[in-house]
C-alpha cells in the first residue's frame, strides 16, 4: 500500500517518492518531504503504523508534521 500511496519508510518516518498518489499531493506535500509524525504519533515502521492507521482514520483528521528542506512543517486536513 506504501508504494501506491507513493511513501518510502526511511530512518525518521516516511519520504514522499517522486511519483506518489494526488492525494498526497493534495495533502500539500511534496517528492522528498519527510513526514515525521501523524497526529503526534512518530512514524516509520510500516508494521507499528499499519495499527495506528485505523486510530488515525477514526479520528476524522490527520495532522502531519513534515519535514522539508530542513524546515518543520505541520499540515492538518479532514479525512473522508
Amino acid at each position: 500500500m506504501l508504494d501506491e500511496i507513493g511513501l518510502t519508510p526511511g530512518d525518521d518516518g516516511y519520504v514522499i517518492a517522486d511519483r506518489h498518489d494526488v492525494g498526497v499531493r493534495l495533502a500539500g506535500l511534496k517528492a522528498g518531504d519527510l513526514v515525521r509524525s501523524v497526529n503526534g504519533r512518530p512514524v516509520g515502521n510500516p508494521d507499528d503504523d499499519r495499527r495506528l492507521y485505523d486510530r488515525i482514520a477514526a479520528s476524522g483528521q490527520a495532522r502531519l508534521e513534515v519535514e522539508r528542506n530542513g524546515r518543520v512543517m505541520t499540515f492538518s486536513f479532514p479525512l473522508r
